[in-house]
C-alpha cells in the first residue's frame, strides 16, 4: 500500500503559490495581462471565494451518495484539504502528479468510497477546476488530467485494499477472483467516467483530456481544427418523440458521425444532449475544417428511420482552426461555442468560422453594455454640436446636439456604437433624458446671451417617444433650464409610426402643445411619403443624405425628386433641412432650390460649445 503522507499535505493555495501561473478574474479576456494596479489582497480574496464555490459544488456532488462520520462538516474538511493539495500540486514547479494519488487514497480513508463519488469528482474537477479558479497557464489542463488520473488510481487501489482487508479469511481462489472482479470493476468505472451514456461516445471529460494531450505536444500536431455540431430544433424533436425515441435518434446520429470520424481519422465526442464535437489534427488551414463541416452536414441530411418514422435532422456547426501552440482547451471550446451561435443566427443548417476580430468586437459590445448604467451615473455622456446653417445667407441659426460617450477605457465612443446598446437594454430613456437636460441647459445659456433666436435640435429615440412620461419630461426640463419652448426642436424618425401609429401621433400632438418644434429626421429612409405629414403636427423636414447623391448629374432622379419635395414641403408649411451637405456645389444647388437649412461637413463639423459660441453671435 502506498504511503498517503507526502507532498501536497497542508499546502495553502494562495496567489503567491501560483508560480509560473496566472490567475485571471473571471471574465478577464484570455491573452490580456492583469491590470498593473490590481490589489494582491483583493486577488487573494477572490481566489479564496472561487475555492469556496468549487468546494461547495464538490460537496453537493458526493455528499448525497456517501456516508462520512461527522456529516457534511467532515466532508467539507476532507474535500477542502484535498482541493488545496491538488491546486498546490497543479501549480508546483517542477510538476509531480503523485499528490493526486494521495488525494484519491485519502478520500477512501475518509469513508468517501462509493464509485459514483469518484465519477462525480473526476467530472466536476475536470470541467471546473482550471476555469473556476481562472488558471491561464497553457500546461494547466494537461497537468490536471494527470492529477485526476492519479486520483482515480489512488481511489481504486484504496478500495481494493479495503476489500482485501475485509476478505482475509477468503480462500486464495476466491481472493484471485475478487481481485479480477475488482480490476474489471475498475475498468468499467474508468470507462463510465469517460463515456457518454446514451451513445457510448467519449464525453466532455475525455474530449478535454484529448485536447490537452494534443496541445501539450504541438510539435506532433502543429495545427488542429474543432467542429462543434449542434442538432437544430432538437428540443422540439425531443418533445414530439419522447425521451426513448429521442435517445434512439441520438444513437443513429452518432452511428453516422462515427463513420465520418473513422474515414478522416478524426476524434469524435458526444458532449451531452444534442452536441457532438470533432477534433481534426494536422490541418493546414480553415478550409480543411470547412470541407469537413460540409461533409458532416451532407451526412446528416438524409432522414433517420426511427420506429417507422422518417425524421429529418439538420445541424449547425461552429468551426475553429488554429495553431496548436496558440490554443488552450477551454478557450478553444469557448471559441467553437461562440461560432456555433453565429451559425445559428445566420441560418439553420450552416457552418460559421471563428473570426477573432468579430469576437473582440462582441467582447467590446458586451463590456460597453455592462458599463452603460455606471456611465450614466458618473456623467460620462457629453454632447457635440453640429451647426444648422441658413442657406440663404450662410448664417448659423441653430445646432443639433449629438451624444458622445467619453469611456474611461475605450475613449470617445460614437453614438453608432452605444445607442443600439442603450436601446436594447432600455437605458435609452434615462440617457435620452440626460442628453435633453444637457442640451437645454446649453441652449438656455446661449439664449440669454444671443441677440437672435437660436434653435437647439435634439434627437428622440423610438423608445423615448413611446414612453408615457416623455411629454412631462420635456416640460419639466424646459421649466428647470428656462429655455423657451420654441427654441427646442425634437427630431423623430419615420419608424415611430410603425406599430401603434395612433399612440405615436397622440404623443406628438401633446409635445407640440408644449410649444416645442417637431422635425422628421432622415426623411426618405422610412415611409418615404409626404402624404402622412399632413396628419402630423410637425414643423420641419430633414432630408436624408441620399437625396444629395448625384444632385449635379444630368438626368439623375434626385435632380427631379428633390425640387418637388422642397416645394411640396413648403406648401405644407414645413421648413426643409438638407443633411449630409459635403460640397460647395451641393450647397449652391440647394440654395437655388430654396432649401431652408443645410447641415453637413461642408457647413460645419460636430464640435464643442466653445467653438460654436462665436458663430451664434453670443460670445
Amino acid at each position: 500500500m502506498r504511503d498517503t503522507r507526502g507532498a501536497g499535505n497542508n499546502v495553502e493555495a494562495d496567489s503567491g503559490a501560483l508560480s509560473g501561473f496566472s490567475v485571471r478574474p473571471r471574465g478577464w479576456p484570455a491573452g490580456q495581462p492583469r491590470r498593473p494596479d490590481a490589489d494582491p489582497a483583493a486577488a487573494k480574496r477572490q481566489l479564496e471565494q472561487r475555492i469556496g464555490v468549487l468546494i461547495q459544488a464538490w460537496i453537493d456532488a458526493v455528499a448525497h451518495i456517501t456516508f462520512v462520520p461527522g456529516g457534511r462538516a467532515q466532508v467539507r474538511a476532507v474535500l477542502e484539504d484535498s482541493l488545496r493539495r491538488l491546486l498546490a500540486a497543479l501549480t508546483a514547479e517542477p510538476f509531480d502528479p503523485a499528490p493526486g494519488y494521495a488525494v484519491g487514497f485519502e478520500l477512501v480513508s475518509s469513508r468517501i468510497t462509493h464509485p459514483r463519488a469518484l465519477g462525480n469528482t473526476i467530472t466536476l474537477l475536470g470541467q471546473q477546476l482550471v476555469h473556476q479558479l481562472g488558471i491561464s497557464h497553457r500546461q494547466a489542463p494537461a497537468r490536471l488530467s494527470a492529477l485526476l488520473g492519479q486520483l482515480a488510481c489512488g481511489f481504486t487501489e484504496a478500495l481494493r485494499n479495503v476489500a482485501l482487508s475485509n476478505a482475509e479469511d477468503i480462500g486464495r481462489a476466491r481472493l484471485v477472483a475478487l481481485r479480477e472482479q475488482q480490476a474489471n470493476s475498475d475498468r468499467r468505472l474508468q470507462q463510465a467516467m469517460l463515456t457518454e451514456r446514451t451513445t457510448g461516445l467519449p464525453n466532455r471529460v475525455r474530449l478535454m483530456t484529448k485536447l490537452a494531450e494534443i496541445l501539450a505536444e504541438p510539435a506532433g500536431c502543429p495545427r488542429l481544427g474543432v467542429c462543434l455540431v449542434n442538432l437544430d430544433r432538437f428540443k422540439a424533436v425531443n418533445e414530439s418523440l419522447g425521451y426513448d425515441r429521442c435517445d434512439e435518434l441520438l444513437r443513429a446520429v452518432a452511428h453516422r458521425l462515427r463513420a465520418v470520424a473513422a474515414q478522416h481519422e478524426a476524434f469524435l465526442a458526444h458532449t451531452g444532449g444534442d452536441e457532438f464535437v470533432f477534433v481534426i489534427e494536422r490541418t493546414t488551414s480553415s478550409d480543411d475544417v470547412v470541407k469537413f463541416a460540409d461533409l458532416v452536414l451532407r451526412t446528416l441530411c438524409e432522414p433517420f428511420a426511427i420506429n417507422d418514422h422518417k425524421i429529418p435532422v439538420s445541424a449547425s456547426i461552429g468551426v475553429v482552426e488554429r495553431a496548436a501552440g496558440d490554443a488552450e482547451p477551454t478557450e478553444l471550446m469557448r471559441a467553437a461555442d461562440i461560432t456555433l451561435g453565429w451559425a445559428k443566427q445566420r441560418h439553420r443548417g450552416q457552418w460559421a468560422v471563428f473570426d477573432e476580430e468579430r469576437y473582440l468586437g462582441e467582447l467590446r459590445r458586451h463590456a460597453l453594455t455592462a458599463d452603460l448604467p455606471a456611465a450614466l451615473a458618473r456623467g460620462e455622456f457629453t454632447l457635440a454640436y453640429q451647426p444648422l446653417v441658413r442657406l440663404a445667407d450662410r448664417r448659423v441659426v441653430g445646432v443639433e446636439a449629438l451624444a458622445r460617450w467619453q469611456h474611461p477605457r475605450y475613449g470617445m465612443v460614437s453614438p453608432a456604437q452605444f445607442i443600439p446598446l442603450a436601446e436594447s437594454t432600455g437605458l435609452i430613456v434615462p440617457i435620452g433624458a440626460h442628453v435633453l437636460e444637457l442640451a437645454c441647459t446649453r441652449a438656455a445659456a446661449w439664449q440669454r446671451r444671443a441677440g437672435a433666436p437660436f434653435t437647439m435640435s435634439v434627437n428622440l429615440a423610438v423608445a423615448q417617444l413611446r414612453h408615457p412620461g416623455l411629454a412631462a419630461t420635456v416640460a419639466t426640463t424646459l421649466a428647470r433650464t428656462g429655455l423657451s419652448p420654441e427654441l427646442l426642436q425634437l427630431e423623430i424618425t419615420e419608424s415611430v409610426l410603425v406599430g401603434d401609429r395612433d399612440s405615436a401621433v397622440d404623443t406628438l400632438h401633446t409635445l407640440a402643445g408644449t410649444g416645442v418644434q417637431l422635425a422628421i429626421d432622415d426623411f426618405g429612409t422610412g415611409y418615404s411619403s409626404l402624404a402622412y405629414l399632413a396628419d402630423l403636427p410637425v414643423h420641419a423636414l430633414k432630408l436624408a443624405p441620399g437625396f444629395l447623391r448625384g444632385l449635379d448629374g444630368a438626368g439623375n432622379s434626385n435632380s427631379t425628386i428633390l425640387p418637388a419635395i422642397i416645394t411640396l414641403s413648403h406648401d405644407l408649411g414645413l421648413t426643409v433641412t438638407a443633411e449630409g451637405v459635403e460640397t460647395a456645389d451641393q450647397a449652391e444647388r440647394l440654395t437655388a432650390l430654396r432649401c431652408d437649412l443645410g447641415q453637413g461637413f461642408h457647413l460645419g463639423h460636430p464640435t464643442t460649445p466653445e467653438q460654436i459660441t462665436p458663430l451664434t453671435g453670443a460670445g
